[in-house]
């Protein structure tokens, strides 16, 4: 993965996903489902923690294509996790958890949706995506700094530690590599690769 050659770059706005708070699936998350006795806190929480994402995220993805490989990077900028840290500050744990949470389902719902804008875009050029490479599973924090360095103008605030961690933390990146041959891949995670046995949202 070569990142030191001129790569065809380009970013996407909010105006590129349609993002949708989905209750049930967060309470399940959190494990505080209509039977469970911290439901009602939750629920009670819910329409702050909803008017604080909405005032907070700023939801951008951003594309670096070079020859047969793609970089992608997601995120919904820094404000969130400054809100949720402020939160857990202020010892308001329910409020806190339940953005930090919906701000992991927005990122997840931009990752499924930017996968649809990837294809279509491919489609109309008679290419398809191959395989979903992940930093920490498929390539080193090293190589991760080379492949985002095309991207860095465009989000110049945007690290990535030695252990690979992105800040600001409710962001996303990864690689596609890109073929002619008509392919079956979604281009979404993989759980079963993931070695975060007790993520809470594990699907594998």
């Amino acid at each position: 993965m070569d990142g030191g050659h001129m790569e065809k770059i380009t970013v996407f706005g909010p105006e590129h996903f349609q993002l949708r708070p989905d209750a049930p699936e967060i309470f399940g998350w959190l494990g505080c489902e209509e039977t469970m006795p911290c439901h009602g806190a939750y629920r009670e929480a819910w329409p702050e923690a909803a008017a604080l994402l909405w005032e907070q995220m700023r939801p951008q993805a951003a594309l670096a294509e070079h020859d047969d490989l793609a970089t992608v990077f997601l995120t919904l900028g820094a404000s969130p996790e400054t809100r949720v840290d402020e939160l857990f500050g202020q010892q308001k744990y329910v409020l806190a958890s339940l953005l930090n949470t919906l701000c992991d389902q927005m990122l997840f719902q931009m990752n499924h949706q930017f996968t649809d804008i990837l294809q279509k875009k491919l489609n109309a050029e008679h290419r398809y995506m191959a395989e979903r490479l992940e930093p920490g599973i498929d390539f080193s924090p090293e190589v991760q700094r080379q492949r985002f360095a095309p991207l860095q103008s465009a989000f110049p605030d945007v690290t990535i530690s030695a252990s690979g961690m992105l800040t600001p933390a409710k962001s996303m990146m990864y690689c596609v590599t890109l073929t002619h041959q008509a392919c079956e891949q979604t281009g979404l995670h993989d759980c079963s690769r993931c070695s975060q046995k007790d993520c809470i949202y594990r699907k594998a």
